[in-house]
């Protein structure tokens, strides 16, 4: 597959997506899910890509690896997705987040980030941004925690009812667990 060639419509991968998913939470082998895949399609490009992906896969290598072979057809926004459901053992459901995702953005155009007309990748930016701001709250809640903790256990006035070295714990465990919730939440949307 060429540089120029076009890639796939979002509503391709969005059918795609889904019937992968709904095969992947079946429970059916994942060679046999690419064979049916295979089968079902319309789209001559995508029974190619389907058929490499499933000898890849069939050769030891992992699907986003496979898929990442063709950044015409599969953003790495599509990649990132595949490798994080890889790990986390959930690619049912990650599959059927990005069926959600391309299928409410059908307009008929390719869902790319080219590498020869590259543009701002504003979804990875995010991403970033939110892990980012995950582990700085993680280290102020851990520094405040242990501020109050120390003020304790040094200060001659280190009462139970000192408001500072108790706003300092609270402050600290609030942000805990704001961090331990907010992880655990993204984990099973």
């Amino acid at each position: 597959m060429s540089r120029n060639e076009p890639g796939l419509t979002n509503s391709e991968l969005a059918a795609f997506c889904r019937q992968f998913s709904s095969l992947m939470h079946a429970q059916i082998n994942v060679l046999d899910i690419f064979d049916s895949l295979k089968e079902q399609s319309d789209s001559a490009l995508l029974r190619e890509i389907v058929d490499s992906v499933r000898h890849d896969v069939e050769n030891g290598r992992s699907m986003a690896t496979a898929f990442g072979r063709y950044p015409n057809c599969f953003s790495p926004f599509f990649v990132s997705m595949i490798r994080q459901g890889e790990l986390e053992g959930e690619m049912d459901r990650v599959l059927d987040d990005l069926a959600t995702h391309f299928a409410s953005r059908i307009d008929e155009t390719a869902d790319i980030t080219t590498r020869e007309f590259p543009g701002f990748d504003w979804e990875r930016a995010i991403t970033l941004l939110v892990w980012v701001f995950t582990w700085v709250t993680a280290l102020v809640a851990t520094c405040a925690l242990g501020s109050g903790l120390i003020w304790y256990a040094t200060g001659d006035r280190g009462l139970p009812g000192d408001p500072g070295a108790n706003i300092l714990i609270f402050i600290g465990v609030v942000l805990l667990l704001g961090v331990i919730l907010f992880a655990r939440g993204r984990r099973k949307v």
